[in-house]
C-alpha cells in the first residue's frame, strides 16, 4: 500500500512538473513585451516558450530564460539592457522595447521586426552557429504510404517567381490545368514552400464550368479568399506547421476526364514588416492515381465570420454551426468525416468541432484543448465519423487577447482572427455545400430563404422596389445624415426601427451589405440612409430614459461618451458605431 501510494505520488509530481513546463510559460508571456508573438528564427512560427529551448515550452531553459529567472521572472531594466543570446542586440531591442520603458498593460513601442532574445541570429552566421547547436531549422518529412505506390503519379505546380508587395496581407490566385489524360483520384498533396517568412497558407480550389472562365492560365492575379472563374470547391490546402495532406485510403478527390480538370491556388502572403524586394514561388506537389478508391471525397469549410474580440481578455468565446435544418436541406444521405482540423490565428487558445443530433452531443470531431496556430493538429480517422441529415456541425473557438490593446475583428491578416473548421468527407455528392458560414446567428442556409426573422432581406436595400424605396425616401427626406436631429425625423426613425430588417442581427447585416456593395453610387446612398437613420439615436435614448433635451444637462468626454443628468441619477450613453470595420461576408 505504502509503495503504491509512493509511486502514485511520484507519478503525480511528475505530471505536475510536466504540465508546469508546458503551460507555465503562458503567464510569463504576458510580463515581457510582445511575449506572445516572439518569432522562430528560421521558420514561419511563433516561439511560444520564449525562455525555453523547446518551441512550445517546458524542459531546459535557453540563456534568456536563465536571465529572466535571475531577474526574478520580471521585465526589469537590467534584463532589458542585457544581450542574453550574444548576437549584438539587447533583449529590449529584440522584443520591441529598445528604450526599456515598457510595463505590463502598455503597448510596446513596436510589435514588428521582432527577434528571439534567447537565440543568436542570424542562426547560421559564424558568430551564432556554435551558440545555436540546439536550434532545429530542419523541415519535417512528409509521410504518406499512397505516394509510394506503383500506380501513383505526381505533378508539381508552383507560382512563377513573384514579388511580394510591401503590405501586411496579399492574396494572389492562379488557375492551372490538372492532369486530363485519364480518370484519377487525387490522394495527397505535399507543400513546396519557397519563402517561409511570408507564406501564411495555400488553398487549392477545384474549378467547375471552366469553359466559361476568361481568366488566363498560369498567371498570378490579385484576388480575395475565392479565386473566381468557377473555382470554389476545396480539394487541398496547406498552412504553417503542415507538411502535406494524405487522404483516407477509402476516398480521394476526383480529377481528370471525370472530375476537376482545372484548379486554382489561393495564396496568402503575410508581410507585417512591409519589406520591399522579397519574392515567392511556392506551390504543391499533387499525387494522383488511376487505381480508384471507393468514394469521391468532398470538403466543407464552416465557422463564424462575425468576430469582435475586446483587448486584454483572458477568454472570449465564439460559436458557429452548420445547423440541423441546414444539413437536412442540403444532404442527400449520410456523410463520413475522414479528416478535420481547426483554424484560428495567434489569439486562438482552444477550438473544437462537434457533431450534435436531436439536441444532444454525439461526439467530438476535433478537440484542441491548447490550440497553437504554428503547430496545428491534423485529425485523421481510420474509422470515419458519421454525420446524418439533420445533424448539427458545431465549432467553438476561444481567444485570449491579453497581448492586444485594440479590438480584434475577423480578417485575413494574422493580426486579425478567424474561427473556421475544415472537414474532408465522403461521399462528395451527399453534401451540396462547400461552405457553411455563420454571421452572428444567421447561417448560409438561412441566407437562401426569402424571409429571415421577418425580414425580406434580399429586397430591403434594393431601392428600386416600391416598399424599399418608400422607406429610403421617408428617412432621407426627413432626417439629416450626421446632422442635428430634426423634429420631423423622430417619428420616422422610431417607425423604421420597428421594421424587422432594422432590428438586431438583421440590422447589422443590412449595414454590412451597405459597406460591402460593389456599386459606388448605391453604397453612397445606403451610407447616407443609415447615417440619417441614426441621426436621432441620442434623442431616442433620452426619451427611453424618460428625459428630454430641454431639461437634461449633458457633457461629452474626449472618447465620445455623453454623461447626462436631470434631477435624478446620472446615466451614460455610449457613442454608436455606425459601421463596423469588419467587411467580409463571403457567403453573401
Amino acid at each position: 500500500m505504502g509503495s503504491t501510494l509512493h509511486r502514485y505520488l511520484g507519478n503525480l509530481a511528475y505530471v505536475v512538473v510536466l504540465l508546469e513546463g508546458i503551460w507555465g510559460y503562458q503567464m510569463f508571456q504576458e510580463i515581457i513585451p510582445n511575449g506572445e508573438i516572439v518569432p522562430h528564427p528560421c521558420k514561419a512560427n511563433i516561439w511560444r516558450g520564449v525562455g525555453h529551448k523547446m518551441v512550445l515550452g517546458g524542459g531546459e531553459r535557453n540563456q534568456f530564460g536563465l536571465d529572466f529567472s535571475t531577474a526574478g521572472k520580471q521585465w526589469t531594466k537590467a534584463l532589458c539592457q542585457l544581450d542574453s543570446d550574444g548576437d549584438g542586440k539587447t533583449n529590449g531591442e529584440e522584443l520591441g522595447d529598445p528604450h526599456c520603458l515598457w510595463t505590463k498593460g502598455q503597448s510596446p513601442s513596436r510589435s514588428s521586426g521582432l527577434s528571439h532574445p534567447g537565440v543568436c541570429e542570424p542562426v547560421n552566421s559564424t558568430l551564432c552557429e556554435v551558440k545555436n547547436f540546439w536550434v532545429s531549422c530542419q523541415k519535417e518529412e512528409f509521410k504518406c504510404d499512397a505516394i509510394n505506390q506503383n500506380e501513383t503519379k505526381n505533378v508539381t505546380v508552383r507560382f512563377p517567381v513573384t514579388e511580394i508587395p510591401p503590405k501586411e496581407t496579399t492574396y494572389k490566385c492562379m488557375i492551372f490545368d490538372l492532369p486530363q489524360d485519364g480518370d484519377y483520384h487525387l490522394v495527397a498533396t505535399e507543400a513546396i514552400i519557397d519563402n517561409v517568412n511570408a507564406m501564411h497558407h495555400i488553398i487549392v480550389y477545384g474549378c467547375k464550368n471552366v469553359e466559361n472562365s476568361t481568366i488566363p492560365l498560369n498567371e498570378p492575379y490579385d484576388c480575395d479568399m475565392l479565386p473566381g472563374g468557377g473555382c470554389s470547391d476545396i480539394i487541398g490546402l496547406w498552412q504553417v506547421g503542415v507538411t502535406g495532406e494524405c487522404h483516407h485510403e477509402i476516398s480521394g478527390f476526383r480529377i481528370g476526364v471525370n472530375g476537376y480538370k482545372r484548379a486554382a491556388f489561393e495564396v496568402h502572403w503575410n508581410n507585417p514588416a512591409l519589406l520591399n524586394g522579397t519574392t515567392d514561388s511556392s506551390g504543391l506537389t499533387f499525387y494522383y492515381t488511376s487505381k480508384h478508391r471507393q468514394y469521391d471525397a468532398g470538403a466543407l469549410l464552416f465557422g463564424q465570420v462575425y468576430l469582435y474580440i475586446p483587448p486584454n481578455e483572458k477568454a472570449v468565446t465564439a460559436l458557429a454551426a452548420c445547423p440541423g435544418d441546414c444539413t437536412r436541406k442540403v444532404m442527400k444521405d449520410n456523410i463520413y468525416i475522414t479528416f478535420a482540423f481547426n483554424h484560428m490565428h495567434y489569439l486562438g487558445i482552444h477550438q473544437r468541432i462537434e457533431v450534435w443530433r436531436n439536441g444532444s452531443k454525439v461526439q467530438n470531431v476535433t478537440f484542441d484543448e491548447k490550440y497553437m496556430y504554428d503547430n496545428p493538429v491534423i485529425y485523421r480517422f481510420d474509422n470515419p465519423i458519421e454525420v446524418r441529415p439533420g445533424d448539427e456541425l458545431r465549432t467553438t473557438c476561444i481567444f485570449k487577447s491579453t497581448s492586444r490593446y485594440k479590438t480584434t475583428t475577423y480578417g485575413m491578416d494574422t493580426s486579425k482572427e478567424m474561427c473556421l473548421a475544415i472537414i474532408a468527407y465522403y461521399p462528395k455528392d451527399n453534401f451540396a455545400l462547400a461552405t457553411c458560414h455563420q454571421w452572428n446567428s444567421i447561417s448560409t442556409c438561412d441566407w437562401e430563404k426569402d424571409v429571415i426573422q421577418g425580414c425580406r432581406h434580399k429586397d430591403i436595400l434594393n431601392i428600386t422596389i416600391p416598399e424599399s424605396a418608400a422607406i429610403y425616401r421617408s428617412v432621407t427626406e426627413n432626417c439629416a445624415p450626421l446632422g442635428k436631429c430634426q423634429k420631423e425625423c423622430v417619428g420616422i426613425v422610431k417607425e423604421t426601427k420597428q421594421h424587422p430588417c432594422f432590428q438586431g442581427d438583421m440590422d447589422k447585416l443590412q449595414r454590412m451589405k451597405a459597406v460591402t456593395t460593389q456599386d459606388p453610387a448605391l453604397k453612397n446612398k445606403l451610407m447616407d440612409f443609415f447615417a440619417a437613420l441614426d441621426s436621432c439615436n441620442f434623442e431616442l435614448a433620452l426619451e427611453a430614459k424618460g428625459l428630454d433635451d430641454l431639461n437634461t444637462s449633458c457633457t461629452t468626454s474626449s472618447d465620445g461618451i455623453k454623461v447626462c443628468s436631470r434631477a435624478g441619477p446620472v446615466f451614460t450613453i455610449q457613442p454608436l458605431l455606425l459601421f463596423s470595420s469588419f467587411a467580409f461576408l463571403k457567403f453573401l
